[in-house]
């Protein structure tokens, strides 16, 4: 019996310490979405937002879009053209990057071989949604900081041929950690530098901005899309719930609806779940989950309350294209190797024994299919992250994975291998790198060349 089954098993018979939860209406505030970005462009297959960077607050630092935090919703369906216009009122350069979207290379965000935007600057981000999902869009200049200080926010593609749901919830997850005020004008480096540090205890997690718990109410007989993000710099989310039912992963629908008991999203995974009401509301928990090790053995913490006004009988899922296919074949060779090393007690994080920027840039020709292995020999976890393509996953520790995975975003684990197809079809410099934040800054990242 695993882990998992062993604690999940106590929560089912009531072996836990958590003491009886109050009423739920005493004791959470509703659940409030993040508002959506109004699209300024009438044209039908054209989408065009306005987004302003801005510091909100200087003790605790705070940044937002637009003056929210998470920034506004950028909706739009697959084929159209979208315009961000971003205009920097920040005292410092940022950028706009946009997390699991294939976009040109010179629409990355990314400060590598460019400027970032200055303070005052304003740029246009232009470029065609050519892939359905729940995609999501932050700074990639002083990353670490910028994104810990509240600029991110949903970038939603959708697929005109997928029936609709009956209701949508978006979460958006984030981990506030016990460090002193941070300000604008801390070095790198500095103990007021905000960060959700290696390691670090989260104080707690916010849902759309908010302390949790909160609480969401729905009418039995619905069919709810929620497709949920892990903001956090470093904090990993371990949800559970009743009847969870995951339909759909960074790069969109799976091949067919999967039922973990437990679904565990690495700093910037997506996932997307449909929750099918009935008679009985639920709790959505998050069980505690350390970067050095996975599960620890601590009390769940609620974060969602589900509640059914109207009860009624549950509903059929939801008829979606899900795609099928089983994983391809791993191949008995590797194209790329990444060896991820370093320690929290050095500071100094690597990609193959080199420190981001002074790193060798392998490179491949557009519409290669190369495989990459990923071989973490550091005694943390890291969730790697590629710009500009997707990849296929081949193998863990020698072993396919359950089902066909395509993902932009992969937890790789402590003393782990993973293999992975990347299906570069943008040129470019693109950036890999550790999606803990503070790792990357700290050098955890490279560059792979996409030649045309």
């Amino acid at each position: 019996m695993s882990r998992w089954t062993w604690t999940l098993g106590l929560l089912a018979a009531g072996c836990t310490t958590r003491p009886a939860a109050p009423p739920v209406e005493a004791r959470v505030a509703p659940l409030a979405l993040p508002a959506p970005a109004p699209d300024l462009d009438p044209a039908p297959d054209a989408v065009r937002v306005r987004l302003t960077a801005e510091r909100t607050s200087e003790a605790p630092l705070r940044y937002a879009y637009n003056g929210q935090r998470p920034g506004p919703v950028i909706r739009a369906k697959v084929g159209d053209r979208l315009t961000v216009e971003l205009t920097n009122g920040l005292a410092a350069p940022t950028t706009i990057h946009w997390h699991g979207v294939q976009v040109p290379w010179a629409m990355d965000g990314v400060s590598w071989m460019g400027a970032p935007v200055p303070a005052g600057g304003q740029f246009s981000y232009e470029f065609n949604l050519l892939h359905p999902g729940t995609f999501w869009y932050h700074p990639h200049f002083d990353t670490e900081k910028q994104v810990d200080a509240g600029l991110y926010g949903l970038l939603i593609v959708d697929d005109p041929a997928e029936p609709a749901a009956d209701d949508e919830v978006l979460l958006v997850f984030d981990a506030d950690d016990e460090h002193r005020p941070a300000t604008d004008d801390l070095p790198d480096g500095d103990p007021g530098r905000p960060a959700h540090g290696h390691g670090g205890r989260a104080a707690r997690w916010t849902v759309n901005g908010e302390a949790g718990p909160v609480q969401w109410t729905g009418r039995g007989g619905q069919r709810v899309r929620v497709r949920m993000l892990n903001a956090s710099n470093t904090g990993y989310l371990a949800l559970t719930w009743p009847g969870l039912r995951q339909i759909a992963g960074d790069q969109g629908l799976l091949p067919a609806p999967q039922t973990p008991d437990v679904v565990v999203l690495a700093p910037g995974d997506r996932a997307e779940f449909e929750w099918l009401l009935g008679r009985e509301g639920f709790t959505l928990d998050r069980l505690p989950w350390s970067l050095n090790g996975g599960r620890t053995y601590a009390e769940a913490e609620p974060l969602v309350d589900v509640v059914v006004e109207a009860p009624a009988d549950a509903p059929a899922p939801l008829a979606l294209p899900y795609p099928g296919g089983a994983p391809s074949a791993d191949p008995p060779y590797s194209d790329l190797i990444y060896t991820f090393s370093g320690s929290d007690r050095t500071g100094v994080w690597l990609i193959n024994g080199e420190r981001f920027p002074d790193v060798t840039i392998d490179s491949v020709a557009v519409g290669q299919r190369p495989v990459l292995e990923i071989r973490n020999v550091s005694a943390s976890h890291h969730p790697f992250h590629i710009h500009g393509m997707r990849f296929e996953i081949l193998s863990i520790d020698g072993a396919p994975p359950p089902y066909r995975r395509v993902e932009d975003t992969i937890d790789v684990g402590i003393r782990q291998r993973v293999r992975v197809q990347l299906w570069p079809d943008e040129p470019g410099d693109w950036m890999a790198h550790c999606h803990l934040l503070p790792h990357a800054d700290d050098g955890m990242m490279t560059v792979l060349r996409v030649r045309p």
